[in-house]
């Protein structure tokens, strides 16, 4: 398939559902967390999102990776990518708002550029370190609204290391993974491993809730989560990679938190302060300036957008 250059209708419409599965699976979490574990969820989630893609690659046929080299790789990006970050995150919006944790998932990016430079797979600029600047800024900002609250402080700083992590997983995935193997096909793989390691634990060190403290919405929020925010979203990253290319596929980035943060003021009655919100979008604009140019694989652009 030719990539094409500029964004059509459909193109737009693509990335508005994508974002709109990201941003709103942060306000998916919050509703969770009314009854089920920050470990369940995630179970729930990549169960779900497993069964999604596997029935997508069914109906495309398209096989599964093969090879206990590469699966164990998938392990390795599942714990990476998935299980931990995904679980800090719902940890942390247990004292979070859903729209402060989208923003500082926002510094994904950020997070993958410094990693990247440190192992030496990409170079700093004059550029690159202004847009640093800029994004430090905007976290400081952030941080200080209610700095006197230290479990506050901690799910925060928990939340940037989650982001660490997935800057982790994205260099894995370039060094060990990436061009071996169909993007989609990687996504079902390290999810799906995700699951056959994380529910087995989940059913060791994390209670199951009971049937009583379920409802329509929480259910439905796992549901969503998983299939949507998950499963279809992955879907529609690749879609939307092969349609205008890795580089124009991030803006999704930068529509994410937007969307994450409205939806909780909307349907949650959030309340963020205006230093938070300006903070936010400090952020944002700085990583705008160090992802000029990047990325330039759907795997690397897939690891670097909060999700």
């Amino acid at each position: 398939m030719q990539t094409a250059t500029r964004f059509g209708p459909r193109e737009a419409l693509l990335l508005a559902t994508l974002a709109g599965f990201w941003g709103f699976s942060f306000l998916f979490i919050e509703v969770a967390l009314r009854a089920v574990a920050p470990l369940w969820i995630v179970s729930a989630r990549v169960t779900i999102g497993a069964a999604v893609l596997l029935t997508v690659l069914a109906a495309r046929r398209v096989r599964l990776p093969r090879g206990w080299s590469l699966w164990r790789h998938l392990v390795v990006l599942g714990v990476l990518n998935n299980a931990v970050p995904w679980t800090a995150v719902a940890w942390a919006q247990q004292s979070l708002p859903s729209g402060l944790t989208a923003l500082l998932m926002a510094l994904v990016p950020l997070s993958t550029l410094l990693v990247s430079v440190t192992v030496g797979l990409e170079q700093i600029t004059s550029l690159r370190l202004i847009g640093l600047a800029v994004s430090l800024g905007g976290v400081a900002l952030i941080v200080l609204e209610g700095v006197e609250d230290i479990g506050r402080i901690i799910a925060m700083a928990t939340v940037m290391a989650a982001t660490l992590l997935y800057a982790t997983g994205t260099v894995y995935a370039k060094r060990h993974v990436s061009g071996r193997i169909p993007a989609l096909s990687l996504a079902a793989g390290q999810v799906s491993a995700t699951a056959v390691l994380l529910v087995p634990f989940s059913l060791l060190v994390a209670p199951l809730p009971t049937a009583g403290e379920l409802n329509v919405a929480i259910v439905g929020s796992l549901v969503a989560l998983g299939a949507l925010g998950t499963g279809f979203a992955f879907l529609l990253f690749y879609t939307l990679v092969e349609r205008v290319g890795a580089t124009n596929a991030t803006m999704v980035t930068y529509l994410v938190p937007v969307i994450a943060v409205i939806a909780g003021i909307v349907v949650l009655g959030e309340e963020l302060g205006t230093r938070v919100l300006v903070g936010g979008a400090v952020v944002v604009a700085g990583i705008w300036v160090t992802q000029r140019g990047l990325p330039r694989s759907a795997e690397e652009a897939f690891t670097r957008a909060p999700r």
